[in-house]
């Protein structure tokens, strides 16, 4: 009778275990799939989905890397889904904090129900017209997904006449990060980019999005010429980041650009300050960016964090 009634709870306490594992889970209807919280696991062996390169993760090095997280759809859900997919990523980031909230001014516009701009850089045809692509991963969740990228290079356009999927779809024409680590020693972030594979001029440029630099409270920018190899030819040759400190203006509401009915979600507005060309250097530099979240009195005021942002080619 003894020996049965061990039988039993072993039983029960097996059960217990199985739906504690099933159902204690990060929400997964909303996170693709389920990303290794980068702050607990130690020296584990990762992969970039991106570039199939495998790196190394040790939360006591220096620089700490910290994973690439890649685009999830955003098309049809609520601001409250998406509001949880940023704050599971800032937990898995060096901005992790109890009291984390997403910034109403950058995100407190968002729609629920609304179309995403997808993250295919080229243009679906639709009953005789251009549109953008809406389905799969969306193009603004590479920043809402990695949250120590405090300011990221975006290629703002899309290409209504290509077709080749490879093309549409590449992470190196997507702009998304190649590699981001943290140093504390130095206070750095250190981003890279494989290129700048769209040769931008004339009417089409790069532009700095700051979207998480507002959201975490480093709204003020200056680009160091003297501590970058790679220098941006701005749009604006008075008013730019490496004339004087600018503020970054980044947030997401419905805008109509992506000729779908009732607009879709987007990041906006145009900051002219922040747009460059691809410059006077041909291949592989860095960009130097000192960051604050007060407005500095000087462009020599020690920063309150640094961003190296690296093309590799």
């Amino acid at each position: 009778m003894q020996r049965d009634l061990i039988y039993l709870l072993c039983i029960l306490l097996g059960f217990g275990i199985f739906f504690q594992l099933k159902f204690n889970r990060e929400p997964s209807e909303i996170i693709n799939t389920a990303q290794n919280n980068v702050k607990t696991v130690a020296d584990n062996e990762i992969k970039s989905e991106n570039f199939d390169v495998n790196v190394r993760r040790d939360i006591n090095s220096d620089p700490y890397v910290v994973q690439v997280n890649l685009p999830v759809e955003l098309s049809g859900k609520t601001r409250d889904e998406v509001y949880e997919i940023r704050r599971h990523y800032v937990r898995t980031s060096i901005f992790d904090a109890d009291n984390y909230q997403p910034s109403n001014q950058v995100y407190g516009q968002i729609v629920d129900g609304k179309p995403w701009y997808g993250q295919s850089i080229c243009w679906e045809d639709f009953d005789g017209e251009k549109r953008a692509s809406i389905t799969g991963p969306s193009e603004e969740s590479r920043y809402i997904n990695n949250p120590t990228v405090l300011v990221a290079i975006e290629f703002p356009f899309g290409f209504t006449e290509a077709t080749d999927y490879e093309f549409c779809n590449s992470p190196v024409n997507r702009m998304i990060p190649t590699y981001i680590s943290y140093s504390k020693s130095k206070n750095e972030i250190t981003v890279k980019y494989d290129s700048l594979p769209h040769k931008a001029k004339d009417q089409y440029y790069y532009q700095f999005n700051g979207q998480n630099a507002v959201d975490l409270g480093y709204k003020y920018m200056y680009v160091d010429m003297l501590r970058s190899t790679f220098k941006p030819d701005f749009s604006d040759k008075e008013n730019n980041p490496s004339t004087s400190i600018q503020e970054f203006k980044n947030f997401i509401h419905v805008g109509y650009s992506c000729n779908r009915d009732g607009g879709c979600n987007n990041g906006s507005p145009r900051q002219p300050n922040l747009e460059f060309n691809y410059g006077k250097r041909d291949g592989a530099g860095e960009i130097y960016i000192k960051l604050w979240k007060n407005k500095p009195f000087t462009v020599m005021q020690k920063p309150d964090i640094a961003e190296r942002i690296i093309i590799e080619r």
